[in-house]
């Protein structure tokens, strides 16, 4: 007859509560992981130069004034002073920062 997984010593058990101990104990290290804040674009990044994106809109040559990233259409605030760009998936702009792609629609 065997015995119900209720007992303390079956080994079916001890397993489940094995892999259940250690699936809760990475946890909040995965979740931190997916948590983590994006990288901070680059000027020297490939995309950010074939737009002139600058980190600050005042040394940008051609941006009108109260042009800049958080100003922009397309720009996603996730702090104070950074944010989303649609044209930049996965990395996040300064909030003072321009490129030639600005939009104030």
């Amino acid at each position: 007859m065997d015995k119900p997984l209720d007992e303390l010593g079956d080994p079916q058990r001890r397993t489940l509560l094995k892999r259940a101990a250690w699936g809760l104990s990475i946890a909040p290290a995965t979740l931190a992981a997916l948590a983590a804040e994006p990288a901070l674009l680059s000027v020297q990044d490939p995309a950010a130069k074939a737009v002139h994106y600058v980190e600050d809109a005042s040394h940008a040559q051609g941006a009108a004034s109260g042009a800049d990233c958080s100003s922009c259409s397309i720009y996603g605030a996730t702090g104070a002073d950074r944010g989303t760009c649609t044209l930049f998936p996965g990395k996040l702009v300064k909030a003072t920062g321009w490129c030639s792609s600005w939009s104030g629609m």
